[in-house]
């Protein structure tokens, strides 16, 4: 199944606040000008290089100016790397805390059922991400893996003596206020370590158009077990407290065509509509017990439920009852919008405020997906909708580099 093995990861000499960063795909270019200006070596000038055809090559320079500067190094041995994020849970206003290991993962097609994604991925950034990688020969960020624990790997890490290596802590820090990273050096310890995955199977929870890129990287360039054929991951076990995932919310710029009673005469075959005030319904969505989307407009709110989830051929159930495929597939059709214009937010007060502001029309609110369910769509081979899932935090940029040398 899958095969992971230990790397001698590239990382910074002196790792310090102003150098990491954000995933490259929830910077936007204010942010990402905000980065480079905090630092010269901020990871986003190699993961978001600036300028026309010729950025990748320039992303290229960049990074082996500063390998033979000794702004980067190699570390001398491969290791296993355990990496424990302390955060702030949005969802529950609670401290919690993600650890996950850093190790390389050989790419597999998904239909080997070894690797297994969620999301729909779009060509446009796999080709920018492939340029990249193939100007750098450099995974200059690690994609987000998990995995079921088993009493193999819980024996494998029962009696490891982690060795400290970096540690920033700040509440200004990006993704996180807490950020340690140690290895795991034992050559005995490793090999029990990568063992324990043989029978496992992971599931993206971040990084599919990387994940794809790094795919399609190893089949250009590498033979089978080749270094090519492998990319940096965290894997992270399925049942770690510290796995959050936050609800993405849909803010349209107009509303469905007709009036309200028009809107209540399209859905009331299928959904029972709930009328709530503003203020109170992502109280009531999350208390409500199955699928509950929130319709808002300036004028008024429904809490709008399924009365079923019909059977669809070749759709999983997990999937039909999934609050993003309910609205996308169902709840939209029914409303009468073809092909709406909408932007995206995590925040529900942010959501409210732009209709009741006017400057959006309509918002959907949803609740986070279940983990369970994402286990179950994938394993179905299936795919949420876009933007389903947004795990939260993402991993730091600028703690792991892996360069593929042959």
């Amino acid at each position: 199944m899958a095969i992971v093995r230990a790397f001698r990861a590239t990382r910074f000499a002196r790792l310090i606040p102003e150098v990491v960063a954000p995933p490259y795909d929830v910077i936007d270019e204010p942010l990402r000008q905000e980065l480079a200006q905090r630092n010269p070596y901020n990871i986003v000038h190699l993961t978001l290089p600036q300028g026309g055809d010729d950025r990748y090559a320039h992303a290229a320079r960049l990074l082996q100016h500063w390998l033979a500067d000794g702004v980067l190094r190699e570390d001398p041995t491969p290791a296993v790397y355990r990496y424990t994020q302390r955060f702030h849970d949005p969802l529950t206003n609670k401290q919690r805390t993600r650890t996950g290991y850093f190790v390389l993962l050989h790419t597999e097609p998904y239909e080997n059922g070894v690797v297994l994604p969620h999301e729909q991925t779009f060509p446009g950034i796999k080709e920018d991400r492939f340029r990249l990688l193939q100007a750098t020969r450099t995974h200059l960020e690690t994609i987000f893996g998990l995995f079921e624990d088993t009493p193999a790997f819980q024996e494998a890490i029962a009696e490891v003596m982690w060795e400290p290596i970096a540690q920033l802590e700040g509440e200004e820090l990006p993704e996180g206020d807490y950020h340690k990273l140690e290895r795991m050096t034992n050559p005995i310890e490793i090999a029990r370590f990568e063992r324990a995955f043989e029978r496992a199977r992971v599931w993206i929870a971040d990084g599919h158009h990387r994940y794809e890129t790094a795919l399609r990287f190893g089949q250009a360039y590498g033979t089978e077990g080749a270094p090519e054929r492998f990319l940096p991951v965290l894997l992270v076990p399925l049942d770690d407290p510290g796995l959050v995932i936050l609800p993405t919310h849909r803010v349209l710029a107009e509303l469905p065509p007709g009036t309200p009673a028009e809107w209540q005469t399209r859905l009331q075959n299928e959904f029972e509509l709930i009328p709530v005030a503003h203020d109170t319904i992502v109280t009531q969505m999350a208390q409500s017990d199955g699928t509950a989307i929130g319709f808002v407009w300036r004028e008024g709110a429904w809490l709008i439920r399924p009365k079923a989830h019909p059977p669809v051929e070749g759709v999983p159930d997990a999937l039909l009852r999934l609050d993003s495929w309910v609205l996308h597939e169902r709840v939209l059709p029914a409303l009468g919008y073809r092909e709406p214009s909408k932007t995206y937010t995590r925040s529900a007060e942010e959501a409210l405020r732009a209709v009741q502001t006017g400057t959006a029309s309509a918002a959907f609110l949803l609740n986070p997906p279940p983990l369970r369910a994402l286990q179950q769509i994938a394993s179905a081979g299936s795919k949420m909708p876009h933007k389903s899932t947004y795990f939260y935090p993402k991993v730091l940029s600028g703690l792991i580099l892996w360069q593929v040398k042959a």
